[in-house]
């Protein structure tokens, strides 16, 4: 029988333990794009519901002894789950399936067939602090993206690392049970009992801070991009469009235009067409984007011939800058994603190394088969990027786009828009440039699976 001191506690983590689970499910319910609470809440109320098995008589029982372990064991590893998710890492399946399981099958082996309590309580405890130091390290390990968080998930590590202490503690109490008479064990298991409850309090409201914070950082995120995007409609569409009523108005009220003069006018009203209507792709998926608008259906492409198609775009802006354009393709590479999502990289990458190359220049595009999967690789010979730029390149909010070698104007939407894009198609992309030199642009993807 369970002392009664013991019983109280133990329903006391089980009541916080399931009231934060359900509050968390609530705050899944509230912010449904943001993945994390709903692994936490699951956690919560598996660890709380754990608790409770505690009370089911008889206390050596498999309901008592057996199931509360397991329970709490597969919380906290979908806890793991959740801080992976959240931080948008894909759940490391061998991880967060298979320490559990292996709980599970130790743990109905030492009950059932060899009757060993303390290799089964040892072994379990040694699994929970497995899944501690992997939480830990997924806190400690914060990316340039997540660093508004880096606070509170040091916060939570300390907690985890509070949870490890007692963790390692219970296994020394296992190892030494000899040394405790049942009283001491007692005493022993209401203070492991009631530090843990109060954990998984600490927990809860940390990882509550960090989805607020995460909240409110997109909103931000959100009303700077807004600003920009308005922005860009003022100035950039004004610009192009207004040039070419310019032209047409020259047109029509000149009549004495020699022809060559029109053929020179009608050259650079194609030229401002063809950027202003890329513009105008760029705002509306941009647009899309941001709203979560943006359909996402998978399919096979063979990237060559997504850039052959797309750079025959661009032949009347390079044959007017007298630039070359070459495209060194090999053997077919293919990728999966989202063939849409690809093409509007290949025309930013490209449209940018035709307006920062100067007259007679030259811009080579390339596509590799690795061992990883594809690699686009797009070079020019133009202006480069200055390095201090150069860190805030993909930051729409922080962009601040410099005219062409042709005075081209541009929006600083494109190369955020890349990145969000290829982003969303699991591959990585990096840029790399030397003012009056070159840049160098290097978009990998993944083997289609």
């Amino acid at each position: 029988m369970e002392p009664f001191s013991l019983k109280i506690i133990v329903v006391i983590a089980a009541g916080i333990s399931l009231i934060m689970g359900f509050y968390m499910l609530l705050i899944h319910w509230n912010t449904a794009r943001v993945k994390g609470p709903v692994f936490w809440a699951a956690g919560n109320l598996l660890i709380g519901i754990g608790f409770l098995f505690r009370l089911v008589p008889p206390a050596n029982g498999f309901l008592a002894a057996v199931v509360p372990m397991l329970l709490i064991t597969v919380g906290l590893y979908i806890y793991l789950a959740g801080i992976r998710i959240f931080k948008d890492k894909p759940v490391i399946r061998w991880i967060v399936i298979g320490f559990p399981a292996l709980d599970i099958v130790q743990s109905l082996v030492f009950f059932y067939v060899f009757r060993l309590q303390l290799p089964r309580v040892g072994m379990h405890l040694f699994i929970l602090a497995l899944c501690n130091v992997f939480s830990i390290y997924e806190m400690l390990k914060v990316d340039e993206q997540s660093r508004h968080l880096k606070r509170i998930f040091q916060l939570n590590a300390i907690f985890f690392g509070t949870f490890l202490v007692v963790l390692v503690a219970g296994i020394f109490l296992v190892v030494h049970r000899s040394s405790f008479n049942d009283i001491q064990v007692g005493n022993l298991w209401i203070i492991a009992f009631g530090i843990s409850g109060g954990i998984m309090t600490a927990l809860t409201f940390g990882f509550l801070s960090a989805v607020n914070m995460q909240l409110y950082t997109e909103l931000e995120g959100q009303l700077k991009s807004k600003t920009k995007f308005f922005s860009i409609i003022a100035h950039d569409l004004r610009g192009p469009v207004g040039t070419i009523m310019n032209f047409l108005n020259l047109m029509n009220t000149e009549k004495d235009l020699e022809e060559e003069e029109k053929l020179i006018f009608m050259e650079k009203m194609e030229a401002l067409s063809q950027s202003t209507y890329h513009l105008l792709q760029n705002l509306l998926e941009w647009a899309h984007t941001s709203q979560n608008l943006t359909s996402f259906e998978k399919e096979l492409i063979e990237l060559n011939q997504l850039v052959t198609s797309n750079i025959e775009f661009f032949q009347s802006l390079t044959r007017m800058k007298s630039i070359g354009l070459e495209f060194h393709n090999g053997e077919a590479a293919y990728i999966g994603g989202n063939a849409k999502m690809v093409e509007t990289v290949i025309r930013n990458l490209v449209s940018n190394a035709i307006k920062y190359t100067p007259r007679g220049g030259t811009i080579s595009i390339t596509t590799q088969n690795n061992l990883h999967g594809v690699r686009l690789v797009v070079e020019d010979t133009g202006v480069g990027i200055k390095p201090d730029r150069l860190k805030q390149i993909f930051e729409l909010e922080n962009s601040r786009s410099e005219k062409g070698t042709d005075g081209e104007s541009g929006s600083g939407l494109g190369l955020a828009l890349c990145k969000e894009f290829v982003r969303k198609n699991n591959g990585t992309i990096q840029v790399e440039s030397t003012v009056d030199v070159g840049t160098r642009v290097v978009v990998d993807f993944p083997s289609p699976v």
